[in-house]
């Protein structure tokens, strides 16, 4: 008997008793729904971390300032240790652009929290100092006005561009056009020139709760007079596969522009987007494989279930296998008329749960709306179906081999 024919008289005597193989299969369905659901989180969870990282900036370093160590005794006017710095200036701008031949735009920024107020609504937020060039560097479109511009840094403008989230909560959730309307930034009166189109969420960061203004106007209201630091410089790399090189380049010319001697650690940090992407990835990548696992219990319990039910098929058909094997039968096509019953029990099992599974995923989604978000990929299906099938198989192979095994006499004589 060929497979075809095994597979056909296999799905006859499961249509013979409907209720029992349905009941079998129950266990398959079940897990297999619960794999592809709880694994379409994770990878949910995977595939948003990512594109949100993602729209932070395409090719981003960031470099940030940090703490130097010294050398030094009582006779020098300090002791050896680390001390904090301020290390990124204004004039570490120009330098990297100019030396930097991996890189294509540089924007600066200094931040800090204040208070934002328009007439009786107030919001505690960040406010970001910064240049146009920031706009292309971190991907940002602007909805409503404009973004900063170099007129505004050069005359140290009194102006801001509203996160999509700040204007919410100080004009409302309906609002019309804030624009041209004075808010109130630490007291002191800012006008609004834009309002920026929504980013959402990344990681623990709503980047729409953020206030742009002139990076000139932010160092000195913020810093004092004469104030040149900065918080960040934004740099975007010419490709993603020159990521390394640009950063190894970027450690180099600000060592040497901060006159840091071969042996004293670098006074910033020059963190690659990548990284953080990779990071993240991995961390949800065990996150989903552990849901898995979880959910690959219930296929355990569902192929023991089959097992159960093939054994009772082989003492309920102790004649006919004697009656087979009498006509000429072999052992072999006795295995494998059971294994096909087994597997066909785990096939069917594990498709019906995919579609559960997928149903399921779908409406997770749904009703968690933008706080999960659920992916079913064409290889967690595989990866499903392989296993139930796998499952029926295994635990096929023992009630198989027993039924291949009857002697044709002692089964003719069962009862």
């Amino acid at each position: 008997m060929n497979i075809i024919s095994s597979i056909g008289v296999a799905l006859r005597g499961l249509t013979g008793n409907k209720l029992r193989s349905g009941l079998t299969m129950l266990g398959i369905i079940i897990g297999v729904a619960a794999v592809i659901a709880l694994v379409s989180v994770g990878q949910g969870a995977q595939a948003a971390v990512t594109q949100q990282f993602e729209s932070l900036g395409s090719n981003l370093l960031t470099i940030s300032p940090g703490v130097a160590f010294v050398r030094g005794g009582m006779s020098g006017g300090y002791v050896s240790g680390y001390v904090s710095a301020q290390s990124l200036t204004n004039e570490d701008v120009p330098a990297i652009a100019h030396l930097a031949t991996l890189v294509e735009v540089v924007a600066p920024e200094y931040s800090t929290q204040a208070q934002v107020v328009y007439g009786n609504q107030n919001t505690q937020t960040s406010v970001l100092g910064v240049t146009p060039e920031y706009l292309a560097v971190r991907n940002w479109q602007v909805a409503q006005g404009r973004f900063i511009d170099q007129q505004d840094l050069q005359s140290l403008a009194k102006v801001c561009a509203l996160g999509a989230a700040v204007a919410e909560d100080l004009f409302g959730r309906n609002y019309l056009d804030p624009v041209g309307r004075t808010i109130k930034i630490n007291r002191q009166n800012y006008q609004v020139v834009g309002v920026m189109a929504s980013k959402g969420q990344t990681g623990f960061m709503n980047q729409d709760d953020q206030v742009f203004i002139p990076l000139s106007t932010a160092q000195v209201k913020f810093g004092g007079a004469g104030n040149t630091s900065l918080g960040a410089i934004n740099v975007q790399v010419s490709s993603a596969e020159m990521m390394d090189f640009a950063q190894a380049e970027l450690t180099a010319i600000l060592r040497a522009r901060h006159g840091l001697a071969p042996g004293q650690s670098d006074d910033f940090t020059v963190g690659s987007q990548v990284e953080i992407v990779e990071m993240v990835e991995e961390m949800t990548g065990i996150f989903t494989i552990l849901l898995g696992s979880i959910a690959a219990i219930s296929l355990v319990v569902g192929g023991i279930g089959i097992m159960n039910i093939m054994l009772v098929s082989v003492t309920e058909r102790t004649r006919e296998i004697g009656i087979r094997k009498a006509v000429g039968a072999k052992r072999r096509d006795v295995l494998l008329q059971f294994l096909v019953e087994a597997m066909v029990l785990s096939g069917l099992g594990g498709v019906v749960g995919v579609l559960v599974g997928w149903g399921g995923a779908q409406l997770l989604s749904r009703l968690a709306g933008e706080l999960l978000s659920t992916l079913v990929t064409s290889g967690s299906v595989v990866m499903a179906l392989g296993v139930s099938v796998a499952i029926g198989l295994f635990f096929g192979i023992y009630p198989a081999r027993r039924a291949a095994r009857l002697n044709p006499i002692d089964a003719l004589r069962y009862e």
